[in-house]
């Protein structure tokens, strides 16, 4: 099955599936914003959820694009991956510059996110964004497999 989350429904569906996790959390994004200000509260509320859960012992594993001299990548990822691997969530860059553009959040591996949504504020509340809620277990076990493999070839 898939559910389209528009809007203000793709935060508020992605911190329900993260609090609900309890084998594994699977997530990629291009960027990832943390900030305490108002707009930003509710993508914090998200942060705070995947960081819970890692500190509860359930493996989180984050691809993110890493912040280079190049100006291609925004500031913001340095400060969210302080912050992540500070409470215990794995961190990984694609090799050779590649970004990592694709936004997916795999949970359990038997619900998965994916879209056009960054964890940043403007995503989340300003920009044009579609997202999908996926829990077809033949599409979750690809999505699952290409995940994995991209996470075992990056650093």
């Amino acid at each position: 099955m898939i559910s389209i989350l528009y809007d203000n429904e793709f935060l508020l569906n992605a911190i329900q599936l993260i609090r609900g996790a309890r084998h594994s959390i699977d997530i990629s994004t291009f960027k990832a914003e943390m900030t305490t200000k108002p707009r930003g509260r509710k993508l914090l509320e998200f942060f705070l959820a995947i960081q819970a859960a890692a500190l509860a012992g359930i493996p989180v594993r984050f691809l993110i694009s890493k912040r280079e001299d190049n100006g291609h990548v925004p500031f913001t990822n340095l400060y969210a991956v302080r912050e992540l691997k500070a409470n215990h969530v794995k961190v990984r860059h694609l090799r050779n510059s590649r970004l990592c553009h694709a936004k997916v959040i795999i949970v359990d591996g038997y619900q998965a996110i994916i879209g056009s949504h960054n964890l940043s504020v403007k995503a989340c509340h300003n920009n044009f964004e579609v997202s999908c809620l996926i829990t077809d277990s033949e599409a979750l076990k690809r999505l699952l497999a290409i995940y994995n493999q991209t996470w075992e070839n990056a650093k």
